[in-house]
């Protein structure tokens, strides 16, 4: 369950670097570009040219290294089965010494396995840098502004904006939660390392219904909260302060479109 503590999605790093300051729409947008820059390339020259964007924009943001990459270490299983099912299921000439039975691995599997773990990897360092560098009331806020025009399809852009914060925002608080209730039994004898899948699937159990306990309880006590403030679905809310896109957010985004223009083309 070690896990659990090197995931840093959804947490907020306070800071004053270039990135910070940025309107969250400009972040929003150059996401999306970069996500997909990160997806449709075809060649490693163009893959490396996105890493050296990424850890450019890593030292903007002015975030302790260390930190962004443990937020990685959670994902690594996730890179290993994409890169497993490339490597033994892409055709093409064998490795040396296979095929070996069934098995058989060759070299356009292994490069495409590894090309696509690659992808993976830095599309999740990508967008760890938005959650890392904007705080969440400032992700909803960016988020409502740039759907505002589907409320004229009466879609409820305000209530899916609160929704998308407070989901970011419990989920460091959910995480918490959790390592509180695994250090809690395992205070009490409860192993959870030990053991085949199924008598570890079983150990998760003194830890799911305390978790669902506590889950519905922040939410009630969240709607109550809500409710006392004068929440009221549908009807349209202020904001302490006002987004305004600058000439810094406008250069950022010719910066990022440009980039993946650039990119496209290797």
């Amino acid at each position: 369950m070690k896990f659990l503590q090197d995931i840093t999605l959804g947490q907020y790093l306070p800071g004053d670097s270039f990135l910070h300051r940025l309107d969250p729409r400009t972040k929003f947008l150059s996401l999306l570009l970069l996500m997909a820059s990160a997806f449709l390339v075809r060649g490693l020259p163009a893959l490396g040219f996105l890493a050296v964007f990424f850890f450019l924009a890593l030292w903007l943001a002015q975030l302790p290294w260390g930190y962004v990459f443990r937020g990685v270490r959670s994902f690594l299983g996730l890179f290993l089965f994409t890169a497993l099912v490339h490597l033994f299921f892409t055709p093409g000439p064998s490795l040396p010494f296979f095929p070996i039975g069934f098995i058989d691995i060759t070299w356009a599997g292994l490069e495409k396995g590894a090309f696509v773990a690659a992808q993976l990897l830095l599309a999740i360092l990508i967008s760890s840098l938005l959650t890392l560098t904007t705080a969440p009331l400032r992700l909803a806020y960016g988020l409502e502004k740039m759907i505002s025009p589907l409320k004229r399809l009466r879609v409820p852009v305000g209530d899916f904006s609160m929704m998308a914060m407070v989901a970011i925002k419990f989920i460091p608080i959910l995480l918490e939660e959790t390592n509180r209730i695994i250090k809690a039994q395992s205070a009490r004898g409860v192993d959870f390392e030990s053991g085949n899948i199924f008598r570890r699937a079983k150990n998760l159990l003194p830890i799911l219904t305390p978790l669902f306990h506590s889950v519905f309880k922040r939410a009630d006590d969240l709607a109550v909260a809500m409710l006392s403030r004068g929440f009221v679905s549908g009807r349209p809310r202020t904001h302490l302060q006002d987004l305004k896109m600058t000439g810094r957010d406008y250069l950022s985004l010719g910066v990022v479109a440009l980039f993946v223009i650039l990119e496209m083309t290797l």
